[in-house]
C-alpha cells in the first residue's frame, strides 16, 4: 500500500464519538432489562407491604412504628426496602397464616407476591 502525502490514516475502529455513543447505548440497553425486572418485583413487594401494614403487621414488623419486638423485626422489617430478604423460602409462605381474617383480595395480593418472590429467588439460584 502506498500512502500519499495528504492522505490521513484511518484507525481500524469507528471514530470516537460514534464509539462512545454505541457504548452508552449498549449500557442503557443492558441495564433496561434489569431495571424492568426489578420494577415489577418491587411493585408486587410494595403492594404486599401495603396489605401487611393495613392488616396490622407493622405494629411489630416495622421499625418506623416500633422497635420493641426485636424477634419480630428479625423475621422481617416492613420499613426496609427489601423487607422479605431476611425470610427463608420456607418462612415466606407463612405470611398467609397471619392473614386468615383479611379480605380475599388482600390475601390474593400477598399470595401473588409470595409466588413471584419465590420464583425470582429460584431464577437467581440458576
Amino acid at each position: 500500500m502506498v500512502y500519499r502525502r495528504n492522505q490521513t490514516l484511518r484507525p481500524p475502529f469507528p471514530p470516537r464519538p460514534l464509539r462512545e455513543t454505541f457504548l452508552v447505548a449498549l449500557m442503557v440497553f443492558c441495564s433496561a432489562g434489569a431495571v424492568a425486572g426489578e420494577r415489577s418485583a418491587v411493585q408486587g413487594r410494595e403492594e404486599a407491604r401495603k396489605v401487611l401494614k393495613e392488616q396490622g403487621c407493622g405494629k411489630c414488623h416495622d421499625t418506623a412504628v416500633s422497635t420493641e419486638n426485636l424477634q419480630a423485626l428479625a423475621v422481617y422489617d416492613l420499613h426496609e426496602v427489601d423487607w422479605p430478604a431476611k425470610m427463608s423460602d420456607g418462612r415466606l409462605p407463612k405470611l398467609m397464616t397471619r392473614l386468615k381474617g383479611a379480605p380475599a383480595a388482600d390475601r390474593k395480593v400477598v399470595k401473588r407476591f409470595i409466588e413471584a418472590e419465590l420464583a425470582a429467588r429460584a431464577d437467581r439460584q440458576q
